[in-house]
């Protein structure tokens, strides 16, 4: 029986984040004779676990529906392009509805204005393919070496725009700043060529950023353990006794294995794709012969 590698990594990698749920976060080091109380924090006992369970649950079900045939309609798959951002959203107001995002500024800012960037030429590919045809002289403007070099203006332009736009940094209410994120993916995933890949392309961005969040919450995770020894009423640790542990760890490994599923699902869907172009080519070449013959005919 031959194993699909894609899906089980997809499932064991969601598997594995929610799981974590059950694992030390985080303890203080054993150099303090555990004098504090508590001395560690697992999943369970802080917001943090039920975060990276709902973040591995929403992994899943992407990943379940991004793999079965149903995103193989390239509306569907903007459709569920379109689901994958209204839900980050929705988890983004859940769980941190209150709190507030900076946009722009330093690397984050030189990040977003790249992406901008490049949104922009790809959609000047798009509008140029369908006003000219693909194997126009304007659509192969936008590729080789003169591609390469209008790709470098416009991610200068998207760098200006985000700098115009949001300056050193703006803040934000954290759901608004995810829209603007998530929306900017997907307007970009959906864009690219062949929108029957749109799902797959934003699944395998989806998890970049929710890695990127697992990743970055270990501070955050070391901190919950001081400030539940301090609303504890016991003697509370130093932040710098603190460390994550394989709660943390394992959380992020699943990610990483989801994604390495994320990209041989867009690998396996980009060869369906591409046998299906091969198909269409050859019937219509077919046709055209056939036509050909009944006029000699």
């Amino acid at each position: 029986m031959k194993r699909d590698w894609a899906r089980l990594l997809t499932l064991g990698g969601a598997i594995m984040v929610m799981q974590s749920l059950f694992w030390e976060y985080a303890r203080m080091k054993p150099d303090n004779n555990y004098l504090v109380n508590p001395w560690s924090t697992r999943g369970l006992d802080s917001i943090h676990g039920v975060v990276f369970a709902v973040i591995g649950a929403a992994l899943l079900v992407a990943g379940l529906v991004i793999g079965s045939k149903f995103t193989r309609d390239p509306r569907n798959s903007l459709i569920v392009v379109a689901g994958v951002v209204v839900a980050a959203v929705l988890f983004t107001v859940v769980f941190a509805g209150g709190e507030t995002a900076t946009v722009g500024g330093g690397l984050g800012g030189i990040v977003l204005g790249l992406l901008i960037g490049y949104t922009i030429y790809v959609a000047a590919q798009r509008v140029t393919e369908r006003q000219y045809g693909a194997g126009s002289s304007q659509a192969r403007l936008l590729k080789g070496g003169t591609g390469t070099l209008l790709l470098l203006v416009a991610l200068g332009i998207g760098t200006v725009l985000s700098n115009a736009i949001f300056g050193d940094g703006r803040e934000f209410a954290a759901p608004v700043a995810v829209l603007i994120l998530m929306a900017l993916i997907g307007a970009l995933v959906s864009l690219m060529r062949e929108v029957a890949m749109a799902a797959n392309r934003m699944l395998i961005a989806t998890t970049i950023v929710a890695g990127t969040a697992i990743g970055l919450s270990g501070a955050a995770v070391r901190s919950t353990l001081v400030r539940l020894q301090a609303e504890g009423g016991n003697i509370p640790g130093q932040y710098r006794d603190t460390q994550v542990t394989w709660g943390y760890f394992l959380a992020n490994i699943g990610v990483v294995v989801f994604f390495m599923g994320a990209v041989m699902l867009w690998a396996r869907r980009r060869d369906v794709v591409q046998a299906q172009q091969r198909a269409a080519k050859q019937r219509a070449a077919a046709e055209a012969s056939a036509a050909e013959l009944a006029a000699a005919g």
